[in-house]
């Protein structure tokens, strides 16, 4: 729905600010980055790295350190031959092997490092761990790989252990854990400093030049893990936000589904086989929109027949903010009618205006509303019109009048300053009223070309003869047409109240409309069909 003057609203206006130009405030400890959509995603995400990291944890400790712990046997067999002198490989290869290792250090590195292990190993079987905790022992394992292998290097083994080692053991836990970028650099960051450490240190086997150099290009070793943990943990995110996204579509569908079932079960049966009846067809241009119908009928004054009361209404906007909108309206006019169920149009109209103006307005929700009453008795139509494109009143003998909007858009201005201004006009047997929501009349073809009021009125005035109740369908398809196969850029609603043609009064009614001056409802002069003050 447009407001006048062409500008388009949406149902949040302004950016979504409310008066006095203030934002609402964030939720306590909610990031200002982080709506509820982006907090649901990082918490599945989460849930997800800790499933995967738990799972690889455990085998990770079994296959990596069953692998090192057997790698390590030939060594604590050649220790306790050293340190017990069990004489196993003879004399001169224990005295070869003190030139190259500090049993003792050996001894005491291979414990602690299978400590963590085994520490791991526990609280990992336990289940106890949070993520966090899983993360730290997961860096921890790797930093203990890296230290045993430095302290092995600084003890005087004469093979390449400490970094070269280090790197190994960091790539593997960079391909197998759904590490960060920033949690595979701290075990490479704790590593490095006990390296540093022993270089300058323990070792001192250089210049303090060739020292520092090593020093300084000792990162590269980690980079390879770190990037690979980097890729990897972008590529696993892309691949959550796709899935996330996906199952949130399916999600909505399923909830607009659920939706439009409720917002259909809001519009009323269509009424035929009486004196007056309706009918109409609704094309959102969503699942769900923001036009929205009403219908009631009362006693006519004497209780010989029944008037039609029908509420036509245009939200600003579209989707789900408009469909809101029109579930709180719906309650709005069901109350209007429960009260009173002979109140007249314009009456609806003010009451409508109010409560758009007083709850709907401050967000930049504004309305349009047609709202109509057949009189089968009296022959006539009373409406009020606020804001809402120009129904179209077909006589039987295909004359066609336009009833006019009678009122400002509903919200643009206080009770005090409304006036709805109802109308009457003769409405007999035959006659047709048809209204619609201005998705009709702003369908565009390929070249932007609008199907406007005029396309309406055109489109009821050139096709002689149309069976009653049939005009929404239609017209409908007249609009569908004029797209010329293009999606609809909005809601479209289109209604017709029509006079059965079959004269039903008793004769007595019959002899009081036949007398002089009266309209009998058939082919009366365009002249008589003017809308009058009610």
């Amino acid at each position: 729905m447009k407001l006048p003057g062409g500008r388009k609203t949406g149902a949040r206006g302004n950016a979504g600010k409310p008066p006095g130009g203030k934002r609402p405030a964030r939720t306590r400890g909610q990031p200002a980055d982080q709506g509820p959509e982006t907090m649901e995603f990082r918490r599945e995400f989460e849930a997800n790295t800790d499933k995967i990291l738990r799972g690889r944890l455990l085998w990770f400790i079994v296959i990596w350190g069953g692998i090192n712990t057997i790698s390590s046997i030939p060594g604590w067999i050649a220790a306790a031959d050293v340190l017990f002198g069990l004489g196993i490989f003879g004399e001169e290869f224990a005295f070869a092997l003190n030139e190259v290792l500090d049993v003792g250090v050996f001894a005491a590195v291979q414990l602690l490092w299978t400590a963590v292990y085994v520490a791991g190993l526990i609280f990992t079987l336990k289940g106890r761990l949070t993520r966090q905790q899983a993360v730290w022992v997961s860096i921890t394992l790797i930093a203990a790989d890296g230290i045993v292998g430095i302290a092995l290097r600084a003890s005087g083994m004469a093979f390449p252990a400490g970094l070269l080692a280090f790197a190994f053991s960091h790539l593997v836990a960079s391909l197998v854990f759904p590490w960060t970028a920033k949690q595979a650099a701290l075990p490479a960051i704790i590593v490095l400093a006990a390296n540093a450490l022993s270089k300058a240190l323990i070792e001192s086997d250089g210049t303090a030049g060739e020292i520092a150099l090593l020093i300084v290009i000792s990162p590269l070793i980690a980079t390879p893990g770190c990037l690979i943990a980097w890729y990897r943990h972008s590529r696993r995110l892309g691949q959550h936000q796709h899935l996330f996204v996906r199952k949130r579509y399916v999600s909505l569908r399923q909830e607009l589904a659920s939706a439009r079932s409720i917002q259909e079960s809001m519009f009323p049966n269509q009424r035929t086989g009486r004196n007056v009846n309706f009918t109409y067809e609704y094309e959102p241009m969503r699942q769900i929109g923001g036009d929205y119908l009403f219908a009631s009928h009362c006693p006519t004054d004497d209780g010989t027949d029944e008037c039609l009361s029908v509420v036509l209404l245009d939200v600003t906007g579209h989707g789900i903010p408009a469909a809101l909108t029109v579930n709180r309206l719906h309650g709005e006019i069901e109350l209007l009618f429960a009260d009173d169920p002979f109140i007249d149009p314009g009456d609806v109209l003010r009451r409508l205006n109010r409560y758009v103006y007083l709850t709907l307005a401050r967000h930049s929700i504004f309305v349009t509303a047609i709202c109509l009453k057949a009189d089968p008795k009296h022959n006539t139509l009373k409406y009020a019109s606020g804001g809402h494109p120009p129904a179209f009143l077909r006589a039987v003998d295909g004359t066609v009048t336009d009833l006019d909007s009678t009122a400002f858009v509903l919200g643009a201005c206080p009770d005090a300053e409304f006036d709805p201004e109802q109308a009457s006009i003769p409405f007999g047997p035959g006659d047709s009223v048809i209204s619609y929501t201005d998705g009709a009349t702003e369908a565009r073809r390929e070249t932007g070309q609008m199907l406007r009021i005029s396309g309406m009125r055109r489109l009821l005035a050139t096709r002689a003869r149309v069976e009653p109740g049939r005009w929404p369908k239609l017209l409908l398809e007249a609009v569908a047409n004029h797209r010329e196969g293009l999606p609809p850029e909005d809601d479209t609603l289109v209604v017709e109240i029509y006079r059965d043609l079959r004269d039903t009064r008793t004769e007595e009614e019959r002899e009081v409309n036949s007398a002089p001056g009266a309209r009998t409802g058939r082919g009366a002069p365009r002249a008589d069909r003017q809308p009058q003050p009610s």
